[in-house]
C-alpha cells in the first residue's frame, strides 16, 4: 500500500588481530578547553585563539498518545538528538497501576489504558558516559463509552533498516470484521507489506535516517458495526554505518544477520562487561579486526567453574528488561540439576532480542542468541517480538512431503503454541520444555565449539575465541565417528529444506514413504540432523536430555503434504516414530554427544537412554490421533476409543527453531 504523508488529525498527540573499538553507537565529541588565562581580569583570547565550544546538550523528545479514552492502546516513544543513549528507564508517577511495561529498557512503550485518570510516565535515558536525559509525559484517559476498539500493537522503538511487525487487534466490537487496511500516516516513508496468511499483520522495514525519527502508521478495521481505528507510534533511532563483513545481505557465505541489529544493552547495570558486550557479540561494526579477546570478555567457565546466576546474567544482553528478568528466574527456579548454568560455561554472552528469528549460536563471538518467543508469558511482551517469519519458511515449498515433530508428555503436548490474535497469557512452568529444549539445543553447541576440558586445559586471554575454539577437536567429531547418518538422498534434501537450493525433478517427485524408507532405517533422530554435523549432535543431545530430565519424548514423523489443511489430522502419517533415541543404531551415538558436552549427566543419561523403547506411531492415522500411538493389535475402533487430548492439536511444525550461521574462518 503506498504510504501517505498526511498529517494525523486526531486526538493523538504530539590467527587474528586484537583491536578493540569503541563501544557501538557512542559518538565522543571532543571539548576544547582553554589552558591558562591572564591575570588581572585579561582577555582569555588576546592570543588570538577562539573561546572554548560547548556541545549543545542532548534534546530528548517524547511522543504519543495525550489523551485517549478507557480501552485503548497508549504509546509513547522517545527520540534523541545525539546518537549513544541506549540504556531507558520508564517509571510510572501517577495514574492508575499499569503494571510492568513490556516495553521498559526501549526508548518505547505501549499499554492499555483499562481505567480513567490522569497518567504520568517519566524517561530516563543514558549513555556510556553516564550521561542522563530525564522527561516526563502526560496522557489524560477519559471515561469513553462501550464502543468497539482497535488496537495495534505495538508502539516501539527499532534500528534504521530494520524490519518489524505491527498487529491489529479489536475489542468491544459486534459482528464480524469484513477487512482492513494499513497507512503510514507522517514521517519518513518505510516499506509496509501486509502479511499474507489472513491476518491483520503488517510488516514495516523501517526508513534510513539521519536522526532518530518518529513515524506513524493507523490501522483500520471495518466491521459489520462500522470502522475502528488505531495509531502506533514508532521511533526509528538513528544508528551507525553497518560495516561489518559478517552481517550483510544475506548472498555471502559468512553472514549472520542481513539488516541492522536492534540496540541492545547489558542486563545487568553493573556487569564488568557492561560497555563491551554488544561491541563483542552484536555488533554491525563486528570485523576481523576488532574481534574481542578473551581477556576482553571471557567465556563464563574462565570466570567460575560452578558459575553463579549473578555470574551467568553479568554477561547477558537484551532488547527489554522483561527478556533477562525471565531468563533470570528460568535459572534459578528451573534449573535444579544445574545442567544450564553448567553447559552456559562455554559461551561468552547471552544474547535475547525481539528481532532474533531463529534463534543461533555463532562461534564467530562464543554466544548463544534467543528467540524470546520461549520467554514470554504475558500478551503484552509477545507484542514486541517480531513475527515477521523465520527466513527458511519458504524452504522445501516445492517437496511433496512433510516431517513434523513435537514433545510429549503422558500423550500430550509438553508446551502448546499459542494464538497471537487471542491474547493468551502463559504458565510459568510451560517455559521448561519450551526454553528448556531451545536451550539444550544452543547450548549443544556451545559446548561442542569450547568443551569443558578445553576451558579446563586454560584458554589464551590474549587470543580471540574462534581460535582457540579451533584449536582442537570438536565434539561433533567424535560423535559422527560412531555409526554415522548414510542416506544421501537426505543430506540433499537438507540442502532444500535447510538452506533453499532448489529442489530437483526427483526431489519433487519423492513420496512420504520414500522418504521414510530413507530415514527410519538410518542413525539420525531427526531430519534437521542432515543439515551439519553440529545440527545431528546438537539434536542427539537435546532429545536425550529431554527425556532424561523432564521424563519429555520426542515424536517424529513423515506424513503427507495436504493442499489446504483444516487440523493436524490432515496430515496423514506414513510413517513415525515415538522415542527413537532409544533404538540400538542411535543410542551409541547420543550416549557419546552427552559424554562430552555435558559430562556431570553422562553415567545417568547413559542408563536412561538404555531404559527407552521406541514406539512406532499408527501409520494411516492423522498426526493429531498419533498422541496416543497406541495402534499396534489394537482394531480400529478400540485404537479411536482411547481419551482425546482435552484441546485441538496444533499445526504440526517441521521448522527447526534454531540455526547456525557459517563463518568464513
Amino acid at each position: 500500500m503506498a504510504a501517505s504523508l498526511e498529517h494525523v488529525l486526531t486526538t493523538k498527540a504530539l590467527t587474528a588481530r586484537h583491536l578493540l573499538r569503541a563501544p557501538l553507537g557512542i559518538i565522543a565529541l571532543s571539548l576544547l578547553t582553554a589552558c591558562g588565562g591572564g591575570s588581572g581580569g585579561g582577555n582569555d583570547n588576546d592570543n588570538g585563539s577562539l573561546p572554548p565550544i560547548t556541545p549543545a546538550p542532548a534534546i530528548l523528545t517524547l511522543t504519543g498518545d495525550s489523551s485517549a479514552e478507557a480501552g485503548d492502546s497508549v504509546g509513547i516513544v522517545a527520540s534523541l538528538s545525539e546518537l549513544g543513549y541506549n540504556r531507558f528507564e520508564w517509571v510510572q508517577l501517577a495514574g492508575p497501576d499499569v503494571g510492568p511495561l513490556a516495553g521498559n529498557g526501549t526508548a518505547g512503550i505501549s499499554f492499555d489504558a483499562k481505567f480513567s485518570g490522569s497518567y504520568r510516565f517519566q524517561l530516563t535515558a543514558s549513555n556510556a558516559d553516564g550521561d542522563q536525559q530525564v522527561e516526563t509525559f502526560d496522557v489524560v484517559v477519559n471515561a469513553g463509552n462501550s464502543a468497539a476498539r482497535a488496537q495495534l500493537r505495538a508502539d516501539r522503538a527499532v534500528s534504521e533498516g530494520a524490519s518489524f511487525s505491527l498487529r491489529l487487534n479489536a475489542s468491544d466490537y459486534s459482528g464480524s470484521v469484513n477487512s482492513w487496511r494499513f497507512e503510514q500516516l507522517s514521517g519518513p516513508i518505510a516499506t509496509l507489506a501486509e502479511d499474507d496468511s489472513g491476518q491483520p499483520v503488517l510488516f514495516v522495514t523501517a526508513p534510513k535516517v539521519s536522526g532518530d525519527q518518529v513515524i506513524t502508521i493507523e490501522g483500520t478495521l471495518e466491521t459489520t458495526g462500522g470502522s475502528i481505528s488505531d495509531i502506533a507510534y514508532v521511533v526509528v533511532q538513528d544508528r551507525p554505518q553497518v560495516t561489518s563483513e559478517f552481517f550483510c545481505d544475506g548472498d555471502g557465505q559468512y553472514c549472520a544477520k542481513s539488516e541492522p541489529l536492534n540496540n541492545v544493552y547489558s542486563y545487568r547495570d553493573d556487569s564488568p562487561y557492561r560497555d563491551v558486550l554488544a561491541d563483542c557479540v552484536y555488533s554491525n561494526q563486528l570485523t576481523e579486526d576488532n574481534l574481542c579477546t578473551l581477556g576482553t570478555l571471557p567465556v563464563i567457565g574462565m570466570t567460575s567453574n560452578a558459575p553463579s546466576v549473578d555470574q551467568i546474567m553479568d554477561h547477558v544482553l537484551v532488547s527489554h528488561d522483561w527478556m533477562g528478568e525471565r531468563f533470570e528466574r528460568f535459572l534459578g527456579e528451573l534449573d535444579p540439576y544445574g545442567d544450564f548454568a553448567n553447559m552456559l560455561r562455554a559461551t561468552t554472552a547471552v544474547v535475547i532480542s525481539s528481532d532474533v528469528r531463529p534463534s543461533f549460536y555463532w562461534i564467530l563471538t562464543g554466544a548463544i542468541y534467543l528467540d524470546p518467543d520461549s520467554l514470554w508469558l504475558a500478551p503484552e511482551e509477545r507484542d514486541v517480538i517480531s513475527e515477521i517469519p523465520d527466513y527458511r519458511s519458504g524452504f522445501g515449498s516445492a517437496l511433496n512431503f512433510v516431517t513434523p515433530w513435537r514433545y510429549v508428555r503422558n500423550n500430550d503436548y509438553a508446551f502448546y503454541s499459542y494464538n497471537t490474535a487471542s491474547r493468551f497469557s502463559r504458565p510459568f512452568y510451560e517455559l521448561e520444555a519450551d526454553l528448556g529444549s531451545l536451550l539444550y539445543h544452543e547450548l549443544a553447541h556451545a559446548n561442542d565449539a569450547m568443551s569443558q576440558g578445553r576451558i579446563r586445559s586454560g584458554l589464551d586471554r590474549g587470543d580471540i575465541f574462534f581460535n582457540q575454539s579451533s584449536s582442537g577437536s570438536m565434539v561433533n567429531e567424535l560423535v559422527t565417528a560412531v555409526s554415522p547418518p548414510l542416506s544421501q538422498e537426505l543430506y540433499d534434501l537438507a540442502e532444500v529444506r535447510s538452506r533453499g537450493a532448489e529442489a530437483t525433478a526427483q526431489q519433487r517427485a519423492y513420496t512420504p514413504g520414500d522418504i521414510a524408507g530413507f530415514f527410519f532405517p538410518d542413525s539420525a533422530n531427526d531430519f534437521y540432523s542432515y543439515t551439519t554435523p553440529w545440527e545431528d549432535t546438537a539434536m542427539l543431545f537435546e532429545e536425550t536430555m529431554m527425556s532424561l530430565r523432564y521424563g519429555i519424548e520426542r515424536d517424529i514423523a513423515v506424513t503427507n503434504k495436504p493442499t489446504a489443511p483444516t487440523s493436524a489430522d490432515d496430515y496423514k502419517v506414513s510413517q513415525g516414530q515415538r522415542g527413537r533415541i532409544g533404538s540400538e543404531l542411535i543410542r551409541p551415538r547420543a550416549s557419546t554427544a552427552v559424554q562430552y558436552l555435558l559430562p556431570e549427566a553422562w553415567a545417568a543419561a547413559d542408563d536412561h537412554l538404555r531404559s527407552i523403547a521406541p514406539v512406532a506411531m499408527c501409520a494411516g492415522e492423522g498426526w493429531g490421533q498419533n498422541l496416543t500411538p497406541a495402534c499396534e493389535g489394537q482394531s480400529g475402533l478400540l485404537r479411536f476409543a482411547a481419551p482425546q487430548p482435552s484441546r485441538a492439536a496444533p499445526m504440526p511444525t517441521e521448522r527447526p527453531r534454531s540455526f547456525i550461521p557459517p563463518t568464513r574462518f
